[in-house]
């Protein structure tokens, strides 16, 4: 089974354009049977052609929309949030909000029940973390944590942008240095590295350290020239699902397509 995980950039390319088309060839590119989109207006507005069901149709997959943000505080926008692609049936799927609400952009949870070939049910969760404070990434995951603590002891995934950095991924001096510049540049609070160890507690598995990743070479964003590892596929460790490959999908369809690199996991299950 293929899952890809893949932040859309609210359906912009980095060249302004439309990127529909784009996200569309890197999917079949990728061949991947499950999707999880971060930063998905739909639909678009009155008028407009859906771009989340174009999508859908053109990759002949079914799809699962979940806002985190009304169009109330921005009429011009149609509801934003995540999504998930399947080539399987989606059986059933709810949007969780998470908490805290920080003024700048809530947060949520998709939750989608996907029958497999097999006959069997799998539920994929697809998230996307604030991306200024460390404090208030903890705080959304203790609250999407007490979702995916239902399915604790079943084979579930877990994936998306979660704004999170990997302390292995910050091995020398002048990678911590840079990193830190960045925040200060933006009036960031200091760069933390709790959430990764936070999620590994509460029984899961990064699919790219998994396979061996190597030290900073799976970093997502920006796109065009990658500097940090942010989107993550996590495994429940104890569910005995293996990871047989994972990486982000870095060609240059992918670089003109978003912001981000998406990220491709093979999974056994």
């Amino acid at each position: 089974m293929k899952v890809l995980t893949y932040n859309v950039h609210g359906w912009i390319a980095p060249d302004g354009g439309a990127n529909v088309d784009r996200v569309a060839e890197v999917i079949a590119r990728a061949g991947a049977d499950i999707v999880g989109l971060n930063e998905v207006f739909h639909p678009l507005g009155e008028g407009a052609l859906p771009a989340l069901a174009v999508l859908a149709e053109r990759l002949g997959m079914g799809f699962a929309f979940g806002a985190t943000q009304s169009s109330e505080p921005h009429p011009a926008h149609p509801p934003y949030g995540n999504a998930v692609l399947s080539r399987w049936p989606i059986m059933a799927h709810a949007a969780h909000h998470l908490a805290p609400a920080v003024a700048y952009g809530k947060r949520g949870l998709l939750e989608a029940r996907i029958l497999l070939p097999s006959g069997r049910p799998l539920t994929i969760y697809v998230t996307h973390l604030d991306h200024r404070s460390e404090e208030v990434r903890l705080a959304q995951w203790a609250s999407a944590d007490t979702w995916l603590a239902r399915d604790r002891s079943r084979f579930h995934l877990a994936l998306g942008d979660f704004n999170a950095l990997a302390a292995s991924d910050y091995a020398s001096a002048g990678a911590l240095e840079r990193l830190a510049a960045y925040q200060r540049e933006r009036d960031w609070p200091t760069p933390a590295f709790d959430l990764v160890g936070r999620v590994m507690k509460s029984g899961y598995e990064d699919a790219y350290c998994a396979v061996g990743g190597a030290e900073a070479g799976g970093a997502t964003w920006p796109a065009e020239a990658p500097e940090r590892r942010i989107d993550y596929i996590f495994l429940p460790k104890a569910a005995g699902a293996t990871a047989r490959s994972c990486s982000p999908v870095d060609e240059p369809a992918a670089v003109a397509a978003s912001d981000h690199l998406p990220v491709l996991a093979e999974i056994d299950v």
